[in-house]
């Protein structure tokens, strides 16, 4: 639940929330961006809104299955070098707070953390290329619908430096470097990452493709007797546009601490995650994905998506865990501000590791209230109903978070409740 404060400042930043709050004098300005996400909603016998997600994934179908509270707050300061019209180049500092609580906790939500604190110098060589020094998101890669974030180096990270956007051919060129700490009770592991992306790449009229390749070094660690280890990735994603379509398909290969502890933890895996095991020196991990959204306005939208992955522990034996999803979530439009939106999504593991496979399937309907038609409008307030199936491999490992969620014996569940989702 919300505190009585963060309502009342979500109700004074939603006029303003189509757009980023700008104030500008001389060679100053000032812009105000950030995201809210909160929900009312409760499963069976009033229990807390349970969360449908299938064991070992990294995310699941988020459409009235986000059972807690984001907020992100951020503050853009941008300074014009030279009062000269001629003169572009500028810096910008960036500060972003943010907090995330899921519901049945706690009732306590505080924004404290830094989320991003960074300095970009632009246009100081030419009119494309930056550089930045900072804690910073990263652009990072996501499957909207599921919110899977299938790369994010940045987000999480004790901090980086880069150069973006220098001129490659018919694209640009990007070199971040990440440095992370991840505390293992009071001993501190550090890890180095490299992350290189060659992207706007014109293929033909409307395709783009972006190249990655990721070198990440965990550092010796003496006391815990961990030994300097190091991994690579690779990855490309091309990007395709219409009129009235996006489509992006994506591929990523990782090994060893290349791969991550999850979608917004960058920390490199270890040897031993909450009693997983993992080789980091034949560790694996692929993934392929694709991404549609097709929208025929007035009419509707629809965005769809699909995803393989499968990672290798490494070990001896079978130590594969094999993750298949698919979903969709189409949106009809009633008027300008009225819409309603269906959600169905399917997981499938085939986990090796703990001789287990089945599926998880999660359906959801809505009646929105949005600013106007396009799948990704918003400010949006949502009443949903949500129901979810799983395998009986999975009982006791679905729908029992978070707080006392209920459904730790069963293989169904549902939620209702309403959300309001805005970012400006």
């Amino acid at each position: 639940m919300l505190n009585k404060n963060v309502f009342i400042f979500i109700l004074f930043i939603t006029p303003f929330s189509s757009h980023a709050v700008d104030i500008i004098t001389g060679q100053h300005s000032l812009d105000f961006h950030g995201y809210f996400r909160g929900s009312i909603g409760m499963s069976e016998n009033g229990t807390t809104q349970a969360k449908f997600q299938a064991p070992g994934t990294r995310a699941s179908y988020r459409l009235g299955n986000e059972p807690d509270t984001n907020l992100e707050l951020q503050f853009n300061y941008n300074y014009k070098m030279s009062k000269d019209e001629s003169d572009k180049a500028y810096v910008q500092g960036v500060f972003m707070l943010d907090g995330f609580k899921r519901h049945g906790s706690s009732n306590d939500f505080s924004v404290g953390n830094l989320a991003q604190g960074y300095l970009s110098f632009n246009q100081f060589f030419n009119s494309d290329t930056r550089l930045w020094l900072g804690r910073r998101y990263y652009y990072r890669q996501t499957l909207h619908i599921s919110n899977h974030s299938w790369l994010n180096p940045g987000q999480g990270s004790v901090g980086g430096f880069g150069v973006e956007d220098i001129t490659a051919g018919t694209g640009k060129f990007n070199l971040a470097l990440f440095r992370y700490e991840d505390v293992l009770g009071t001993d501190i592991i550090d890890s180095t990452s490299l992350d290189a992306r060659w992207h706007g790449i014109e293929i033909g009229a409307n395709s783009k493709l972006t190249l990655w390749a990721g070198l990440t070094t965990r550092h010796k660690q003496p006391t815990l007797n961990y030994a300097v280890k190091t991994g690579y990735g690779v990855g490309a994603w091309l990007e395709q546009k219409s009129s009235n379509m996006k489509n992006k398909t994506a591929f990523i290969y990782q090994t060893g601490p290349e791969i991550r502890q999850g979608d917004y933890n960058p920390k490199p895996i270890r040897e031993d995650i909450s009693g997983v095991l993992w080789n980091l020196d034949k560790a694996t991990s692929f993934e392929i994905s694709n991404t549609l959204t097709y929208e025929k306005l007035p009419d509707y939208s629809v965005q769809w998506i699909a995803m393989y992955r499968q990672e290798d522990h490494g070990l001896a034996g079978n130590s594969k865990f094999n993750w298949v999803s698919t979903g969709v979530r189409p949106m009809f439009y009633f008027s300008k501000h009225v819409n309603l939106v269906f959600e169905g999504g399917i997981d499938y593991i085939d986990d090796k590791i703990n001789s287990r496979k089945g599926s998880l399937t999660k359906l959801t309907t809505a009646l929105q209230l949005s600013a106007d038609r396009g799948f990704y409008s918003r400010p949006v307030l949502r009443v949903f109903v949500t129901f979810a199936d799983w395998s009986d491999a999975l009982k006791g490992e679905v729908g029992n978070i978070p707080g006392n969620a209920p459904y730790g014996t069963a293989t169904q569940g549902w939620s209702v409740g309403t959300q309001a989702e805005v970012w400006w």
